[in-house]
């Protein structure tokens, strides 16, 4: 696993982080300490830029029409110099970005450990599958980042929030992981699970079936209404 600690946010895991490489649990450790740093937000800005230029450089169409023979005797000479000048590009805009941040490295990695001591991390897992082995997914990954925080004495909140088939985590006939809820939910007291009144709206009306849900869930009017409420006060939102 890269490392995601406060300490250290190393050159691979950036990359990783901007090719969407990384697990949820590092996505939620990695996201505050981005967030509270202007220069780490600045950095992850330009390796996306950069991801992006040579992704654009393999898909870039010719710029003007030439004859047939013309095109396929270009394209011969050219597909064994494409990837190979593509990677230079990349390699060299990769370093001259280094550059601009690598002197003060040090400097901004310390301002971040004060940036983020004792800041709580927020995480919310949206649940719309029904599906036994995702629903059993969540609930480990959202195991595994309460369990890291409350080890590294760390502060973090996180809502798991079911909606649409997603529901049947929460309801009481249906749920197969409702021992699982309750032993979790007593281990981490910031550990919530929400469920849609949209969702239950519907079932009733459309249905007839009143969905009766597990003690620990509470319930929100909206799943849309309230990933964006949540992400307005600073919660990392993670599809799950």
């Amino acid at each position: 696993m890269r490392e995601t600690d406060s300490s250290r946010l190393s050159d691979e895991f950036l990359n990783a982080f901007v090719d969407n490489q990384i697990d949820a649990d590092e996505k939620g450790r990695a996201y505050p300490l981005i967030n509270a740093d202007e220069e780490l937000n600045r950095k992850v800005c330009e390796l996306r830029k950069v991801s992006d230029l040579v992704r654009l450089a393999y898909n870039a169409p010719p710029a003007h029409p030439v004859s047939r023979w013309r095109t396929d005797d270009f394209k011969r000479r050219l597909r064994p110099l494409a990837a190979p000048a593509v990677l230079i590009i990349g390699v060299a805009l990769g370093w001259s970005l280094r550059a601009l941040w690598l002197p003060a490295r040090a400097g901004h990695e310390a301002t971040t450990i004060a940036a983020t001591r004792g800041l709580t991390t927020k995480v919310l897992f949206h649940l719309d599958n029904g599906d036994r082995a995702h629903m059993r997914q969540v609930l480990q990954e959202a195991q595994q980042l309460l369990a890291r925080y409350q080890a590294d004495h760390r502060s973090a909140k996180v809502e798991i929030l079911a909606d649409g088939p997603g529901l049947a985590l929460l309801r009481q006939r249906l749920s197969p992981f409702a021992a699982q809820i309750a032993a979790l939910q007593i281990r981490y007291p910031n550990l919530i699970f929400a469920a849609c009144q949209d969702t239950i709206n519907r079932l009733v009306e459309r249905d007839g079936i009143e969905p009766h849900l597990l003690p620990q869930a509470i319930i929100v009017p909206s799943a849309i209404a309230e990933i964006v409420r949540l992400q307005h006060h600073g919660w990392t939102y993670i599809g799950a």
